[in-house]
């Protein structure tokens, strides 16, 4: 008997440590989110962030393990269904977040908060409610899901594009007024305050939230607390984000902590960040050049002291002559210092001044003539999103001069 019962608690053992084994590695929570950015707008004034809002958005969701639906410039029932499809997805795990985010613009009327379609033709506010989409519903639908957190971002605080106002509908978005258990609002700007739609890209607010996104291991009341903190000190306090938190757990929408670390501490080594374009890098280019080689290569790194600018750093190879007579191999250090006009978050125009010391090689079938030549160089061109630039520069020593062409990629950390 007592052998039967031995066996028989060694057999629930093993048949229990599995399933717990398994049900700490599901622990986690599945995490998914709608992202909407409105901006080209039919019959109200277009805004020119908001697509790249959503996009950023949604690129950086994803890298912290969210399931992202994306919408640019949606109608009402593309919004509406999209909301719908996001309650559905939350409802079939308790254990889940939800993140609802919306660029564009957005209005109040009798203290309630709408979000417009891109299509909203709305001749008077009595039109608003069935014309565009109330935050509230958006709130009870996510609130019906019945799951762990759902956090609502709104970069929508632009004035009332349309040319009818009441007192009923003012600046701004109104407070919110029925706010569900385990939720967390976020308005880019105060309540009744407006925000800009930005120029360099992106929102101010949503520059700073898609970085701190990324944040490993940062608490999501972290998380909104840093964000809203930059903005303010960006702004000068011109605009204050607000923050409507009902969540009193503890919820990492990235990477969990390590070790047991602090959050506050590694949050705030993250605080000076620099807020311009990310313009550090490496990288190389291949062209030519409309003087002697056909051929160049550029190896190149470029630092950021200071904000929207950058020193380059490279070496120029040019190699094969345009002439039967000679060959033609070249090498050129340079160091340039250039500003950059952003129009994406992290692309734009460039264009600077430096200079280069050009050590080359004539090689005739009888001698060689090295030339050595300490040069001006004017320089521009243009990075993309993705790393891909292309760069021209003008190079001379006031007697003779080259112009450079070439198309590459730069990392940029």
């Amino acid at each position: 008997m007592k052998k039967f019962l031995c066996l028989l608690l060694f057999l629930i053992q093993i048949s229990i440590i599995p399933a717990i084994l398994f049900a700490q590695q599901n622990t986690d929570p599945k995490k998914f989110a709608l992202v909407i950015g409105n901006g080209a707008y039919k019959n109200v004034t277009k805004l020119d962030n908001p697509a790249n809002d959503a996009d950023d958005m949604s690129v950086v969701l994803r890298k912290i393990g969210f399931t992202v639906d994306v919408l640019f410039d949606a109608d009402l029932h593309q919004m509406e269904d999209a909301v719908i499809r996001l309650k559905d997805r939350l409802s079939a795990s308790d254990n889940s977040y939800g993140f609802f985010y919306y660029a564009g613009h957005g209005i109040q009327s009798n203290g309630e908060n709408y979000l417009l379609p891109v299509d909203a033709n709305i001749p008077t506010e009595s039109f608003l409610r069935d014309r565009s989409i109330s935050v509230q519903a958006v709130l009870d639908e996510l609130n019906d899901a019945h799951n762990v957190l759902n956090i609502v971002v709104l970069d929508a605080c632009r004035d009332n594009p349309f040319g009818w106002v009441r007192s009923t509908a003012s600046r701004g978005l109104a407070l919110v007024s029925h706010q569900p258990a385990d939720s967390i609002i976020v308005y880019a700007t105060s309540a009744g305050s407006t925000a800009s739609d930005g120029d360099s890209g992106n929102g101010l607010f949503t520059s700073q939230l898609i970085q701190n996104l990324l944040i490993p291991g940062i608490e999501v009341s972290d998380l909104f607390k840093l964000t809203g903190a930059d903005v303010a000190n960006l702004s000068n306090k011109q605009q204050i984000p607000a923050i409507y938190n009902q969540f009193f757990g503890t919820a990492y929408l990235g990477e969990k902590p390590a070790g047991g670390a602090s959050v506050l501490v590694r949050s705030a080594q993250y605080s000076n960040i620099n807020n311009s374009p990310n313009l550090w890098s490496i990288g190389i280019t291949a062209g030519t050049s409309f003087a002697a080689p056909f051929f160049v290569g550029t190896v190149f790194g470029t630092f950021a002291p200071f904000k929207y600018s950058f020193f380059e750093l490279g070496m120029d190879l040019g190699l094969i002559s345009g002439s039967k007579n000679y060959n033609y191999y070249s090498f050129s250090p340079f160091l340039h210092y250039a500003l950059f006009v952003p129009v994406a978050r992290a692309g734009g125009f460039f264009a600077g001044v430096g200079g280069s010391y050009n050590y080359a090689v004539l090689d005739f079938p009888d001698k060689k003539v090295p030339l050595n030549i300490v040069a001006f160089d004017a320089m521009c061109g243009f990075r993309f999103n993705m790393g891909i630039l292309i760069s021209y520069t003008f190079r001379t020593d006031f007697s003779t001069a080259s112009n450079k062409l070439t198309v590459g990629y730069s990392f940029r950390y």
